[in-house]
Formats: C-alpha cells, sequence, structure tokens
C-alpha cells in the first residue's frame, strides 16, 4: 500500500510549469536556428519553421498561448534553469553542453546522418517534460 500511494501523481513538477502552462502562458525561449527555426525581425513577428510549428502544436494541446522569448542561447539557458522560462526551441541536439543542467525531450526530428533535434524544459520539470514528449511522439509520422 505504502509503494503505491508514494508513485500517486507521478510524473510532477517542483515548480509547477505544465500545471502553470496549461490554459495560461508556455514561455518559449528562442533563437536563431535556420532552418529548423527562423526568427523574422520586427516587432510582434513570430518565429516560423517546423521546431516554431511543433512548440506552437504542443501549446495548443495544453490550452496554451506561446510567449516567444528572443535572445542568445546562453542567456535562455540560465533563464530556464533558473524556471523563467518554460521550453527552449533553438534547433539544439541530443548532444548539447547544456545536456544533464536541464531536460532535454525525445528526438522530435532524426535525419540521417545528423544529430537527433531535441527541445529542453527547466530541470526536474518531469510533468511537463513527460506531456511534451507524448506530444512529440503523436506527432511523429
Amino acid at each position: 500500500m505504502l509503494a503505491t500511494s508514494a508513485c500517486d501523481g507521478m510524473p510532477r513538477d517542483p515548480e509547477r510549469s505544465l500545471e502553470t502552462a496549461r490554459g495560461g502562458t508556455l514561455r518559449v525561449g528562442v533563437t536563431d536556428a535556420p532552418p529548423w527555426l527562423e526568427r523574422p525581425g520586427g516587432p510582434g513577428a513570430e518565429p516560423s519553421g517546423p521546431e516554431a510549428e511543433l512548440v506552437r502544436s504542443f501549446a495548443a494541446s495544453i490550452g496554451a498561448r506561446v510567449a516567444w522569448v528572443p535572445g542568445p542561447l546562453d542567456d535562455l539557458m540560465e533563464r530556464l534553469e533558473r524556471f523563467e522560462l518554460d521550453l527552449i526551441a533553438a534547433g539544439l541536439t541530443e548532444g548539447t553542453a547544456w545536456q544533464g543542467r536541464v531536460g532535454l525531450s525525445t528526438p522530435w526530428l532524426e535525419e540521417e546522418g545528423g544529430p537527433a533535434r531535441v527541445l529542453a524544459v527547466p530541470p526536474g520539470e518531469n510533468a511537463l517534460l513527460v506531456a511534451l514528449d507524448r506530444h512529440i511522439l503523436r506527432a511523429d509520422p
């Protein structure tokens, strides 16, 4: 009985990232990573490319709107570690130097001869990561 109740509600987000974003705002750090993601210039311009579309579809799946937060990758990753962002879309690969410091999704793109592409979530936010991974796996043709 104890083992059953200890697993109740798993996976969890200590900082409640998924719960906060669901029905609200998904804060996404973004930097240019052509051809996967491109940030057009100008106020109010939204990113384009397959990674941006994946983020939009994930946000829609949890009833959230996307707040795009542009910036240099290192700055965005530091903000992710401080739980100021929910997700990073930047053409990241599985072997990113940030591996082990943040959570990495299942690959959303695996090209033959190239590195697998992933998204990043705050460290320890397992419910958000599981929801993202499930979305990626459902979206995979």
